[in-house]
């Protein structure tokens, strides 16, 4: 006894398949989270809502500024060295936009809100510049 495939249903399953595929493609786009991007450079302007800072592009000039929206869920972070049995470990403190000074190195990781704009996921800056 042969298990071969009837040819008659071969047109019906091809046709569920592109339904099912169609089906999925569409509903994909509407739960995919946004792209992340990433910039580092200086601090422009910190408050407790909003950051600002000026990019260094790769040949080391300064961009246009990026004005991010700063949520509860923003991560922000000071990058503090310690020396540890002769070496240096590096840690992070905790800090909140509103710490950060004009001027301070910082990277930074965000992605785009729809119509709020850019939203700062995580930053981690060095400490601050001495005056």
């Amino acid at each position: 006894m042969s298990l071969m495939f009837p040819r008659t249903l071969a047109p019906f399953v091809l046709s569920l398949s592109l339904v099912i595929l169609a089906f999925t493609q569409e509903n994909k786009g509407a739960d995919d989270p946004p792209p992340l991007s990433t910039a580092s450079g200086v601090v422009d302007k910190a408050d407790k809502d909003s950051l600002s800072i000026k990019p260094r592009g790769s040949d080391g000039k300064f961009q246009k500024t990026i004005a991010l929206k700063v949520t509860g869920t923003s991560k922000v972070s000071i990058l503090t060295p310690q020396k540890r049995a002769e070496k240096i470990v590096l840690t992070q403190r905790d800090a909140e936009t509103k710490d950060l000074v004009a001027g301070q190195p910082i990277a930074i990781i965000y992605a785009e809100a729809g119509k709020d704009g850019p939203v700062l996921l995580s930053a981690v800056a060095q400490p601050a510049p001495a005056k």
